[in-house]
């Protein structure tokens, strides 16, 4: 297994490919606030009731900061002060979101941020030190002996440290405060890791990596993988095929092979997904035949929740086939759910025929990040564009792109490989080549 990252303006997209197939696909617009994410905010408002006061971030993103949240708790406690002896309406503060609010609630934030490293977890304002549970008693006291931190400071030690050079777990260390210094200096929001870094230390066993960025693949090496940035033009080759997954991917029909297809039906309370055996119909030997089709719509449904992030409740209406064969499939469900990062429960076959089964819910699906009220969103606007721009690029200086224009990111804007030519509307690229070519174009056009 390979993952395979691309970072445009405006996305980071993350792949994980097994045998040549996309199984898994992680993506998120570098400045969307998520678990993680650091940035300014400033104090709007004190609720003494609920012990808690209420930022707004420089986008105007409402937050909530609850008491226990405070540098002001850390520094005292077993104390507790109240939320207005911890922070004061007006004041700007470096918070980090701990919690994704969903509407109306806002996100929740903490002042005691922490960076991550491979060995190494940073606080800055942590005042103890952890370590993993995996770590004997003996371990964490030798491990103890080998870095000595300011008073405020706090440290856990991950599982890998315990292999690991005091040396190298100094230069870690010393590198995480230059990130908590830089963050200090910055005005914008920022995410503590990048999106590959992330899904890299949730999956530890996959050894592989193609990146695009220089500080991905040095972080990567660190931790032990074999990483690829191949100078190139344009695009990654690969995430052209990630692309062309993803597309499909937004389909409800799903094609097996043999002519036989999925139909997925994401609705807001459950996911339904019909087994249709097509063209594969064999009248002698019906039931070995659905059979057939329902083994490998198994196997196909397993991998299609895993790259759409569908969760919650699922029901499968799979072929009426024979009972070995709901036996058989029960057991295929089971073999692949054992190999999922996500837990996943196989209930089996209801007297209606009906397979049960429920996967943890971790984020919004493919389909739910790529509409809003029925429209595009704006993660979809910008991963329709950004790939094509970033080929465009190389062989033209300027584009003529169609959007809405107020759901485009800033850092598109700031960062694009070409100049762009705004224009409001459905997404598209309407045209490109020289500046003056593309003012011309939009002239003509009105």
């Amino acid at each position: 297994m390979k993952w395979i990252s691309e970072q445009t303006p405006s996305l980071e997209r993350v792949a994980l490919v097994e045998g040549g197939r996309v199984i898994e696909y992680h993506e998120r617009m570098r400045d969307e606030i998520r678990v993680g994410t650091l940035l300014h905010a400033k104090v709007d408002r004190l609720h003494p009731t609920l012990e808690a006061a209420f930022l707004i971030a420089t986008d105007g993103t409402p937050l909530y900061l609850p008491i226990n949240e405070t540098l002001e708790t850390l520094r005292r406690y077993p104390d507790v002060p109240t939320i207005g002896q911890a922070v004061q309406v007006g004041q700007t503060l470096l918070v980090q979101v701990v919690k994704e609010g969903a509407t109306p609630k806002q996100h929740k934030v903490t002042q005691n941020i922490t960076y991550g490293g491979r060995f190494l977890v940073y606080f800055p304002y942590g005042r103890r030190v952890r370590f993993s549970r995996k770590l004997d008693l003996v371990v964490q006291q030798q491990l103890a002996k080998r870095i000595t931190l300011e008073a405020a400071e706090g440290l856990l030690y991950r599982t890998e440290a315990a292999q690991t050079e005091a040396t190298v777990l100094i230069a870690e260390l010393n590198q995480l405060r230059a990130r908590h210094q830089h963050m200090l200096r910055q005005t914008t929001l920022e995410q503590d890791e990048s999106l590959v870094i992330q899904e890299a230390k949730r999956l530890s066993h996959v050894e592989e990596a193609l990146v695009t960025h220089r500080l991905d693949k040095e972080r990567l090496e660190q931790m032990g993988l074999r990483v690829e940035r191949p100078v190139v033009k344009g695009r990654l080759p690969a995430m052209e095929q990630v692309d062309r997954t993803i597309e499909k991917a937004l389909d409800k029909v799903v094609w097996l092979d043999g002519g036989a297809y999925l139909l997925i039906e994401e609705v807001e309370t459950m996911t339904v997904i019909d087994v249709n055996s097509g063209k594969m119909i064999s009248v002698k030997e019906q039931k070995r035949t659905f059979d057939q089709i329902n083994e490998a719509a198994a196997v196909e449904i397993m991998r299609q929740l895993r790259l759409r992030n569908i969760s919650g409740m699922i029901a499968v209406d799979f072929l009426r086939g024979s009972s070995k064969g709901q036996t058989r499939v029960t057991q295929l469900l089971k073999e692949r759910a054992a190999h999922e990062s996500k837990q996943v429960e196989i209930y089996g076959f209801t007297k209606m025929g009906l397979c049960e089964l429920t996967r943890q819910r971790h984020g919004k699906s493919l389909l739910e990040r790529s509409l809003d009220q029925g429209q595009p969103s704006r993660i979809a606007i910008h991963r329709q564009l950004e790939p094509r721009l970033k080929e465009i690029a190389t062989y033209a200086e300027a584009a003529v792109v169609r959007a809405p224009l107020a759901s485009l990111s800033p850092l598109l804007l700031e960062e694009s490989p070409l100049e762009l030519i705004l224009v409001e509307g459905e997404t598209g690229i309407l045209f490109t080549g020289t500046k003056v070519d593309c003012d011309d174009f939009v002239k003509r056009q009105q």
